[in-house]
């Protein structure tokens, strides 16, 4: 009987326990928005998007006034200013040029000096009140002269193809006064330039770069940086972010992939290397400009952080990639460590973006004001001077000579020193102080 009464407590527990389990499991809802709020990423610094025309600007704008020419900083309120004037002036006339005559330009003009050749059809799509029916007869444009012509009492714009070695007039809106006093009346203001030629002689055509003839001041600039969390580029270069897995790599690299696209982050966490590969061995090339295709990546996967601005790009066969270089205080930033990789590094294969490398680091707003220090740099005579004195240097291999920045990294800041540096043979290499001094270069150029 005592058996029997066990037996009995036993099984009803068991029904009684199984009622409480099954209403559970009824009634139980998941915490959908606490699972959302833990794997969703924000980073404040990122998701600014930008137009072609913020990041497509001229490395210089020179002031040509009779026999001398003035630098206009990029820093200076004046350059934003004529930039936005040149944009915005209506296009009345477009019309091609079979020989260029410079001295009526060159005499009172401005000149912008773009850091590459820009495609035709980008050009115009910079000015928002042009009319559809131009055409650009130029497939490419790297300089533009706007100067006001004696003939129509207009401000013309003479647009250059140094790829091309042609050139073509557009007929603008500008007002000749406002040209006139606003801008070609303070050319006294900047700094003095000289035209130091490069490259073959095309005619009465020559590429040149304008060089500071006295010695210049340049800030040594640093900032605290703020990092760019991996997991926002997971959420966006990944169809399904909870299907990626993580590795670690032997070389204390990391990588992320799931399964076909691969993020690694690289160089001790300060970069992303994202590679979507493509299978195809005949994809169909993309019909629009790789140019455009990759601002418009960037704007969808993360945004802008920082003044990227459009340095150098490649469209040759199924090669097709585009470099937005960073700039700080008016200079681009040209190595750090010894690279050249202060970009965002966007590749092309077909129609696809197949490969994207990116800093994982943002500077914050303001340089640090108790850091800054002024460095004095040699003129560019000095410079050239110096050049032609190597037993190496061969004038046709030299494309660039720049000021820009040296970027050196240390935890939660970095600083950037300015150098003088030349494109030469396809590769940046910096002519530092003491090569100046010791009559010594590094021919290695930045790897």
């Amino acid at each position: 009987m005592k058996y029997e009464n066990i037996k009995s407590a036993t099984l009803t527990f068991l029904v009684l326990l199984s009622l409480v389990l099954t209403w559970q499991i009824w009634t139980f809802q998941p915490d959908y928005a606490l699972l959302k709020d833990t794997d969703y990423v924000n980073n404040p610094h990122l998701n600014e998007e930008r137009n072609v025309s913020e990041v497509i600007v001229p490395e210089q704008v020179i002031f040509h006034v009779e026999d001398g020419h003035s630098l206009l900083s990029s820093t200076d309120p004046l350059h934003t200013e004529l930039y936005e004037q040149w944009l915005t002036s209506r296009i009345e006339d477009i019309s091609m040029i079979s020989n260029l005559t410079m001295n009526q330009v060159a005499e009172k003009s401005i000149e912008l000096v773009f850091p590459t050749a820009i495609p035709g059809d980008i050009f115009l799509s910079l000015f928002p009140n042009l009319d559809e029916e131009f055409l650009m007869p130029l497939d490419n444009v790297d300089r533009v002269y706007i100067y006001s012509n004696p003939d129509t009492l207009k401000v013309h714009y003479r647009i250059v193809s140094n790829t091309e070695h042609k050139f073509a007039d557009i007929e603008t809106a500008f007002s000749p006064s406002d040209f006139e006093e606003n801008y070609v009346s303070k050319a006294q203001e900047y700094m003095k330039v000289f035209a130091f030629p490069v490259g073959t002689q095309q005619g009465q055509w020559r590429k040149k770069l304008y060089l500071p003839e006295e010695p210049i001041t340049v800030e040594n600039m640093s900032y605290t940086i703020t990092p760019v969390s991996v997991d926002v580029f997971k959420q966006l270069l990944f169809n399904d972010p909870f299907s990626v897995k993580y590795f670690s790599q032997g070389n204390g690299e990391e990588s992320y992939t799931d399964g076909n696209r691969l993020i690694n982050i690289i160089d001790s966490g300060n970069f992303m290397d994202y590679i979507n590969p493509i299978y195809s061995e005949n994809p169909e090339r993309g019909s629009r400009n790789v140019i455009v295709s990759s601002i418009d990546f960037i704007n969808g996967h993360g945004g802008w952080t920082d003044q990227y601005v459009l340095y150098d790009w490649i469209s040759n066969g199924m090669k097709e990639e585009v470099k937005f270089r960073l700039t700080v205080n008016g200079y681009p930033i040209i190595s750090m460590g010894g690279y050249d990789v202060m970009s965002l590094h966007v590749f092309r294969t077909g129609n696809q973006t197949s490969r994207y490398v990116r800093p994982l680091f943002d500077l914050d707003s303001q340089p640090i004001d108790s850091a800054k220090t002024i460095v004095n740099l040699p003129s560019g005579y000095e410079v050239v001077e110096y050049l032609e004195k190597q037993d190496f240097f061969d004038p046709a291999l030299l494309e660039r000579i720049a000021i820009g920045y040296e970027m050196k990294k240390w935890n939660a800041f970095v600083t950037m020193e300015p150098n003088w540096y030349i494109f030469y043979d396809e590769l940046w290499q910096k002519v530092s102080l003491d090569d100046l001094n010791e009559g010594e270069v590094d021919d290695r150029g930045l790897e």
